[in-house]
């Protein structure tokens, strides 16, 4: 008698069919989420710091500048009513604004919390499972005995 793949899974389609339909189903929910995940990752590896344009969103020039969807919301001045899915182009529109004018505002709010991040991270203290710096030689650490 044969034995192969087919031969095991004609074996446990007959014996286990919800089992076999269960993992079928997992392997492709597994498989889908993973090419989800690598077209999101390509997609937006080549979209870093797009030109802002009318048709785009709070979030969607949040994610492409790397920065909190708040900056761009206060940069806006936008009511704080939770996000904002509105397209520029639209509240520029409600506002009687031209796009230039809100998207210049944006413009000038992103490289000062790029700056002020920058400031922080040399500020805080590294994380507890980064490896700890070696003392200069000729330096005690005070937790070694002296000689």
């Amino acid at each position: 008698m044969a034995a192969g793949p087919v031969v095991t899974l004609k074996k446990l389609w007959r014996h286990n069919r919800w089992l076999t339909l269960s993992f079928l189903v997992t392997l492709t929910l597994a498989l889908v989420f993973t090419i989800r995940a690598g077209v999101f990752f390509v997609y937006w590896q080549q979209h870093q710091d797009e030109p802002i344009e009318g048709w785009m969103t709070v979030r969607y020039i949040a994610h492409s500048y790397r920065v909190n969807p708040e900056i761009i919301h206060d940069a806006l001045e936008l009511p704080k009513t939770g996000p904002d899915r509105r397209p520029l182009i639209k509240i520029a529109r409600d506002r009687g604004q031209p796009l230039d004018e809100l998207t210049s505002g944006i413009i000038e709010a992103i490289p000062k919390d790029r700056a002020y991040r920058r400031s922080i991270d040399g500020m805080q203290p590294p994380p507890p499972w980064a490896p700890k710096a070696a003392p200069a030689p000729g330096v005690s650490s005070p937790a070694s005995p002296q000689p």
